[in-house]
């Protein structure tokens, strides 16, 4: 089965003044968009929880201890444009305190491909079955050196045969040049990508090309 993308996004760890974050911030400092341009804001009714700003197919969530920006449709050019809208709230609030960034690419699976499964078995798995414990589900995870960074790939089982797989690119830095570097590598990340899905033998859905 083919993994279909879901919640593609890029975040930025820091901490991001809510007062300069608000609906209106957000279309000024990051869309960069004219005082009567109309923008979509999201708001929860229910329970506290931070608003969303929605343009042009991206949207920016200023949360807690991050920045989120993600595409609402999970495609590259959607992706790529997400990381640009990201390197302008670096530009235009250089007097955060920032400390990492991080590209996930993530496809969900229905059933997750049998050599994918065979991959992240582990001998702890036959050991808790042959003392009659239940596997409900599991997690394994691996950190590849990739220049200044790190892509941390991890592979979820849930009990049904379900699953999923991130594909995190990953960079730690308090210096926001370093961090608007990294996210302007998206093609490069997206490279990455496809070489993983290969070398694990995994097939996803098609995507558009970023451009």
């Amino acid at each position: 089965m083919e993994g279909e993308p879901y919640a593609w996004n890029v975040l930025i760890i820091g901490a991001w003044n809510a007062a300069i974050l608000t609906p209106n911030g957000i279309k000024k400092r990051l869309f960069e968009l004219p005082e009567a341009t109309p923008v979509e804001v999201e708001v929860s009714l229910d329970q506290p929880a931070p608003h969303r700003v929605i343009y042009d197919g991206i949207v920016v969530t200023p949360l807690a201890h991050a920045l989120e920006v993600s595409p609402r449709r999970f495609e590259f050019p959607l992706l790529k444009r997400a990381t640009e809208i990201a390197r302008k709230a670096l530009q235009a609030l250089p007097e955060t305190p920032t400390s990492a960034v991080g590209v996930n690419i993530r496809y969900n699976f229905g059933t997750l491909p049998d050599e994918l499964i065979d991959m992240v078995k582990a001998p702890i798995d036959q050991t808790l079955s042959d003392a009659d414990f239940a596997i409900k589900g599991g997690v394994t995870k691996r950190a590849l050196t990739f220049d200044s960074g790190v892509i941390n790939v991890e592979v979820s089982q849930g009990q049904a045969g379900d699953g999923s797989l991130t594909m995190n690119f990953h960079r730690d830095s308090t210096v926001s040049s370093d961090l608007q570097a990294w996210l302007s590598r998206v093609d490069e990340f997206v490279e990455q990508s496809r070489r993983i899905l290969r070398a694990i033998k995994t097939t996803v859905q098609k995507q558009e090309e970023p451009h």
